[in-house]
């Protein structure tokens, strides 16, 4: 009774709220999508992103002065991802470019007659003045792939100024390349076969692991550094996950053939911190296990390698660091932002002596600073989504509720201050599954709960960062396990008083999608509406368009046969589970809304949930985005408008 009369207190605090903000304001015209301090600690380089253009940047911190050293127009073919330095006097910029191959032979396909549109990553070198701009590769893109290969950075080299390390998808297979920044030549120093995936370098531009991967199994290979024989170092579980951290490489150790990495090791279902020696194979004794949540990435001095901070994210951020004369800095940081904020370091300048943070709160967006540690003094750099400077946004929760079957569970709440009684209520199950939602800034929710909604996002089991046992229980619980999860936190809401139980919705994007869909048709008293954007409808079709376009050997089929069920042994349940196969049960109507573009959940799974609830005679509408694929946050901002302002349309009709 004490946690129901604490989920609903902090609901009627505070009075005087604003009215419901424009869509516009959370649909930012001007984003910074990466940030990076200088070796030198003087200046910052970002990349900025309006309408109109895209631009490189860099801001003399101490002048305070800003000058732009690349430019693209928005609707070109190429897009500016994340920005490097490489010394003080030049940078490494990742972009995808899309190329355009007519009527071309791609290895392992037909030939076709019809132009192909591939989206590849590339990377660049520029000089900070904007000039002598140079492609990695250059004079072997031949060598990719079909000509279409992508080229991705691998290891910064902090300690060598000329080069960088990156890998390349070549035709015989993915190897890994030593790139001069300044002519973009490149030296082959590895090449892997056609099912490498990935490799890891010991800091000097020497790979020491190699990842091989097939149907649900990655192959985890080691050797010294400089030694040339790879050696087996065991198995990972495949998974597409957003952040499964079986075994996720951090970055190369104080040491050369040190690797430091997050692994599930010795069966230990948490992810630990660990220095990996790659000439033994020794993962040693654990550097940090977390308490409530898997290790998350730590914080690494970028001279020395050393490690100065080991964290965790359970439902809050937690970074402890290893100099206890640091720890009294972070605290101060803390304190400052009200114990509200989420920190996380991006980089550090290469004595260490500044930091560039980013800093996320729910009532204040976000916003890079600088914290000087000469002056223990932190100044903000600039804010990320400009638009929303001076507004007043929601206060974000956490509050814990208790399953049906009585395990412990808990969900972010967001919703404006000054209620006295029971408010409508939007539900919004992250996507994945086995992903997960984080304390701070989200745009959406804070859009969502300015319209004076109360909204509840769960971190239901089949989320990922709270240990394997807690992200596989969800596995084969579509419709299961993983609904009910959603439902019960409905339920301690309107228990709680803070949720009206005749305005609620549920809203979701990609298997959020699905939940919302499976929210109306599987429990059809407890939502008035839905929302389902990329969402899954029938689980039989989607594993049948995966098996068919990736092959049945594929890992991206194993794993959503491993995540749904098996299409044969499961059929029943898998089609007692599908939502377009349940269309009669629906009592609320539903906003279908999907990319056309969409490669992983097809439009033709919103299509068929369209044309099913037609055929029963239920309200539906279906919005088709054109030239747009599954993560709506990469469409253009109109698109995203449209998302918003439709989303908040159906809202207000059924719900207000």
């Amino acid at each position: 009774m004490i946690r129901i009369l604490a989920a609903a207190a902090w609901l009627a605090a505070g009075a005087g709220w604003a009215e419901a903000q424009d869509a516009a304001k959370f649909v930012d015209a001007t984003t910074v999508i990466s940030a990076q301090l200088s070796p030198s600690g003087r200046e910052v380089a970002l990349i900025r992103r309006t309408d109109e253009v895209q631009q490189v940047l860099v801001v003399d911190i101490a002048k305070k002065e800003t000058r732009v050293i690349q430019s693209t127009s928005q609707s070109s073919r190429f897009d500016f991802d994340w920005v490097r330095w490489k010394g003080d006097a030049r940078l490494v910029i990742g972009a995808t470019v899309e190329l355009v191959r007519h009527g071309t032979s791609i290895p392992g396909q037909l030939r076709r007659t019809e132009d192909q549109v591939f989206r590849v990553s590339r990377v660049f070198g520029l000089g900070t003045d904007g000039r002598n701009a140079v492609q990695m590769f250059e004079g072997k893109l031949a060598r990719l792939w079909g000509n279409v290969g992508s080229t991705v950075l691998l290891d910064e080299l902090p300690g060598d100024a000329g080069h960088v390390m990156i890998s390349a998808w070549e035709s015989s297979g993915f190897g890994a390349w030593k790139a001069d920044v300044t002519t973009g030549k490149v030296e082959q120093i590895a090449n892997g076969g056609s099912e490498t995936l990935y490799y890891a370098t010991d800091g000097a531009g020497y790979p020491v692991i190699r990842i091989d991967g097939t149907a649900n199994v990655q192959r985890l290979y080691r050797r010294a550094s400089g030694a040339e024989a790879w050696l087996p170092a065991g198995e990972i579980r495949q998974s597409l996950a957003f952040d499964t951290p079986d075994f996720r490489i951090i970055g190369p150790g104080p040491a050369r053939s040190q690797v430091y990495v997050l692994a599930r090791h010795d069966n230990f279902d948490r992810a630990s911190l660990y220095l990996f020696d790659t000439s033994t194979g020794d993962f040693g004794a654990p550097l940090f296990t977390g308490v409530e949540a898997d290790a998350s990435s730590p914080w690494i001095d970028p001279a020395t390698r050393a490690l100065v901070a080991t964290c965790e994210f359970a439902a809050r951020l937690a970074c402890r660091m290893v100099d206890p004369q640091l720890q009294k800095f972070l605290n101060g940081l803390n304190q400052y932002f009200d114990k509200q904020a989420t920190i996380q370091l991006v980089n550090m300048s290469a004595d260490a002596k500044k930091w560039l943070l980013r800093v996320g709160m729910p009532t204040e967006g976000a916003s890079y600073y600088i914290f000087d540690l000469a002056t223990a003094q932190a100044d903000k750099l600039l804010d990320i989504y400009p638009s929303l400077s001076g507004q007043k946004l929601s206060p974000t929760e956490v509050v814990t509720y208790d399953a049906r079957d009585g395990t412990q569970l808990w969900a972010y709440v967001t919703a404006r201050p000054g209620a006295t009684a029971a408010r409508p209520m939007v539900v919004l199950p992250h996507g994945g599954p086995e992903a997960r939602d984080h304390y701070g800034y989200d745009a959406f929710a804070q859009f969502l709960a300015a319209q004076g909604y109360v909204v509840v996002q769960p971190n239901f089991r089949g989320s990922a960062g709270f240990g394997e046992a807690f992200s596989d229980a969800g596995m084969g619980q579509w419709g299961g396990r993983m609904q009910d999860d959603v439902s019960d936190v409905v339920k301690h809401m309107i228990a709680s008083g803070a949720a009206d139980p005749q305005r609620i919705c549920i809203v979701g994007s990609s298997y959020g999608g699905y939940a919302a869909l499976a929210g109306v048709t599987l429990t059809p008293d407890l939502y008035k509406c839905a929302v389902s954007i990329a969402g899954v409808s029938d689980l039989p079709e989607i594993l049948r368009n995966e098996r068919r376009d990736n092959g049945v050997n594929s890992n991206a089929y194993f794993y959503w046969r491993y995540s749904i069920g098996d299409p044969d042994k499961d059929r029943v349940a898998l089609e007692a589970a599908s939502p377009a196969r349940l269309a009669k049960n629906v009592k609320a109507p539903v906003l279908l809304i999907h990319g056309d573009d969409d490669e992983t959940v097809p439009v033709s799974q919103s299509i068929l949930m369209h044309d099913a609830l037609r055929s029963a005679g239920k309200p539906v509408k279906l919005i088709r985005i054109q030239k747009s694929d599954h993560y709506w946050d990469n469409w253009k901002r109109k698109d995203r408008l449209t998302l918003y302002q439709e989303t908040a349309a159906f809202l207000k009709q059924h719900l207000d």
